[in-house]
């Protein structure tokens, strides 16, 4: 994916509002959260990079469309969709640094940021980059930070570039559910999961149901009980908490064994950006959009139409 994806991509919207919605600038700033500034010297590079001709072009033109159409069919406040990768083994990376673009044209020095767990979220925070005058910091939302955070990341590419850095000191599960009970109770374990309310956005994954998902390759789960939990309907998971095709929380032995983050906490705040797509994937983001736990996805072409292709009650 080319480097510059994100910024050909917010020329487009800026284009396309203002040219073909006849949206005013103010507008267009209020929607895309930029300074009215901004938007003025965005739509002149889209002029001067052709962008702006009789009608908007660009590889991100047609994507654009999709976001639209993501957004009004799942009623999602926001969406950001890329093209899909010719190489699929290309997508986590493509997806990562978009995702990573994404943020850092959200985020504002001070704010707090809330990482879940899983290739997406690491790959993610590899990607990020601050500037030395805007701190950012960061807080977990489940234990077992030291699966998905490679010791190699932490420094100058992984979370070693956050102002200050906040790990839940647990498993991602505990060997029982007594056992998890204590960690939960522990005042240092509360004060940190308390500052997943105090986020400014929240990223996470979306796993599937597959002997490839995060979960089972970092051994949080076997493949046994993992195909007990696809019996039971499960089509995916978020902080390893799985649901169905709805979106609905399933009833399952090991929820009462994590340490972290409820989704249902997740659907109140109303600031999760998943970073997700695949054809393996589909279905569990679609049960995660049912389900109301993302506000904003960050996907692929492909990903985008199949899921435009399912029906939704």
């Amino acid at each position: 994916m080319n480097n510059d994806i994100y910024t050909e991509n917010v020329l487009i919207k800026v284009a396309w509002y203002y040219y073909k919605e006849n949206l005013t600038q103010n507008e267009i700033a209020e929607i895309l959260g930029l300074s009215r500034n901004k938007v003025v010297r965005l739509l002149d590079k889209a002029r001067a990079d052709g962008i702006v001709q009789f009608h908007i072009q660009g590889t991100g033109s047609n994507c654009l469309e999709i976001e639209q159409d993501l957004k009004k069919k799942y009623k999602l406040p926001h969406a950001f969709i890329i093209p899909t990768p010719i190489n699929p083994t290309d997508l986590s990376h493509s997806l990562a640094k978009a995702a990573a673009q994404y943020i850092q044209s959200k985020t504002e020095q001070h704010d707090l940021l809330g990482f879940g767990w899983g290739k997406a979220v690491s790959d993610t925070i590899d990607q990020l980059s601050f500037d030395t005058d805007r701190p950012i910091s960061m807080v977990t939302l489940t234990g077992g930070v030291n699966y998905y955070l490679p010791t190699s990341s932490i420094g100058h590419g992984g979370i070693g570039k956050f102002h200050k850095i906040h790990i839940i000191p647990t498993p991602f599960l505990a060997s029982s559910e007594e056992m998890a009970s204590k960690f939960l109770s522990e005042p240092s374990v509360k004060e940190i999961l308390d500052l997943a309310k105090l986020t400014k956005y929240i990223i996470v994954g979306i796993g599937g149901i597959s002997p490839e998902a995060t979960i089972i390759v970092e051994e949080k789960l076997t493949i046994h009980e993992l195909t007990h939990i696809k019996q039971q309907h499960a089509v995916g998971d978020i902080l390893g908490q799985f649901f169905n095709k709805d979106g609905e929380i399933l009833e399952l032995p090991h929820h009462s064994r994590l340490i972290g983050t409820e989704l249902s906490l997740l659907k109140e705040l109303q600031n999760v950006i998943a970073v997700a797509g695949g054809e393996n994937k589909i279905t569990a983001i679609y049960g995660a959009l049912k389900g109301k736990y993302v506000q904003t996805l960050i996907t692929d072409e492909a990903t985008a139409k199949s899921l435009l292709e399912m029906e939704v009650d």
